[in-house]
C-alpha cells in the first residue's frame, strides 16, 4: 500500500507555495505586498512649486525606510526632491551631481524642470560670478531641453603673472561687473556664449587661467542679455536658471513601462534598480498592477485538489 502524507502539513505547504513570494537573490528586490501611500502623495506642494510623480520628496524616502524597513522612492530615483523651510520661505531643491539647485517650476505636460543652481540664489551680488561647478547628472532620468538649451563659459584666474597682458581680442568678453563688488586685485575673469567661443580661444584661454566652468543657460535668455552678458548681465542669466527634461521609459520590455502602462508607479532603490510598481489600493505589483479580471482569471486557471479555503485555486 501506498503511504500517505499527512494532510494538515501538505496543505499548509501548498499554502506557503501558492501566497508566499520567491526571495531568490537579494532579499531587497522585492518589496512588501502593500505600502504607506500617505508617503508617497499624488501631489504635494512645496512653496509654489508642485511635486507629483515621477518626482518625490525625500521625506517619503526616510519615512519608508523607518517604517518598512525598505528604502524605495515613490518615483525615478534621481528626481527626489527637498522641501527646505517651512512657511512663505518653503523652497523645492534638487541634487544633480553633489550640487543643490533650486526648482523654479515643474511643468509636466512638456515633462520640463526648470532650476538655478543654488550659489547664483544666494550668493550673487559678487564679481567674478560664483560660478564655481560644472552641471552634471545621470542622463538615464534626465536630458538637455534641445529647444531652448545654450551654454555659458567662464573663465577665472586669468593672466594674473606679472607682465601678462588680456590680448585685444579677448576684451569683449572680460567680465566688467558695473555696480557688483570686486575684490582689489582680482584676476581677470571671461565669459562666452557658445557661439562666441572657438577651440582656438578655449585653447589659449585655459594656458591662461587658473579654471574654467560651462554651465546650462535659456536660449531665450542669452539673447535678450547679449549684448552685457560681460558687464554683469550673466548674473541675471543664471538667476533665470535652465531647463531639463526628464525621460519617460519607452522600452516596452521594461518593467517600469509595465508599471506606468498598467496605472501604476515605479519605486525604485539606491541602487537605481526597480523594487515594484505602486498600485492603487495601497497594492504592490511586481512588475505591473493586476486588474481585477486578470487576477480572477489567473485564480480560474490554477486547480486545487486539497481544499475550497485556497482563494488563490479552484476546486476541480
Amino acid at each position: 500500500m501506498a503511504a500517505h502524507l499527512p494532510l494538515l502539513p501538505l496543505l499548509l505547504f501548498l499554502f506557503l507555495v501558492v501566497h508566499v513570494p520567491a526571495s531568490h537573490g537579494n532579499p531587497a528586490a522585492l518589496l512588501p505586498t502593500t505600502y504607506n501611500d500617505s508617503m508617497c502623495s499624488d501631489s504635494v506642494t512645496c512653496g509654489t512649486v508642485s511635486i507629483s510623480y515621477p518626482f518625490y520628496l525625500s521625506n517619503g524616502i526616510r519615512e519608508t525606510a523607518n517604517h518598512s524597513g525598505y528604502y524605495y522612492s515613490c518615483g525615478y530615483t534621481d528626481l527626489e526632491i527637498s522641501c527646505l523651510d517651512e512657511g512663505p520661505n518653503e523652497t523645492p531643491v534638487i541634487r544633480l551631481g553633489g550640487h543643490d539647485y533650486t526648482v523654479k517650476n515643474i511643468i509636466y505636460d512638456s515633462s520640463t524642470i526648470i532650476l538655478v543652481d543654488n550659489d547664483m540664489l544666494y550668493d550673487s551680488a559678487r564679481c567674478p560670478p560664483t560660478v564655481s561647478h560644472n552641471v552634471t547628472f545621470d542622463y538615464k532620468w534626465l536630458r538637455y531641453n534641445s529647444s531652448s538649451y545654450d551654454n555659458l563659459t567662464f573663465f577665472f584666474g586669468c593672466y594674473s603673472k606679472p607682465g601678462d597682458r588680456v590680448p585685444p581680442d579677448f576684451d569683449k568678453y572680460q567680465i566688467n561687473c558695473s555696480g557688483l563688488p570686486s575684490p582689489q586685485g582680482s584676476p581677470t575673469s571671461f565669459v562666452f556664449t557658445d557661439e562666441e567661443l572657438g577651440t582656438a580661444q578655449d585653447y589659449k584661454l585655459a594656458s591662461h587661467c587658473d579654471e574654467n566652468f560651462t554651465v546650462p543657460v535659456q536660449r531665450d535668455v542669452v539673447m535678450e542679455y547679449e549684448y552685457m552678458l560681460a558687464r554683469g548681465g550673466y548674473v541675471d542669466v543664471l538667476k533665470m536658471g535652465f531647463e531639463l527634461e526628464w525621460n519617460r521609459v519607452t522600452k516596452e520590455k521594461d518593467q517600469c513601462y509595465r508599471c506606468e502602462g498598467s496605472g501604476g508607479r515605479c519605486a525604485y532603490g539606491q541602487s537605481k534598480a526597480f523594487l515594484g510598481c505602486l498600485c492603487s489600493g495601497r497594492k504592490v505589483g511586481n512588475p505591473e498592477c493586476k486588474s481585477k479580471s486578470s487576477v480572477l482569471s489567473w485564480h480560474s486557471s490554477t486547480p486545487c485538489r486539497v481544499g475550497s479555503f485556497l482563494a488563490s485555486c479552484h476546486l476541480l
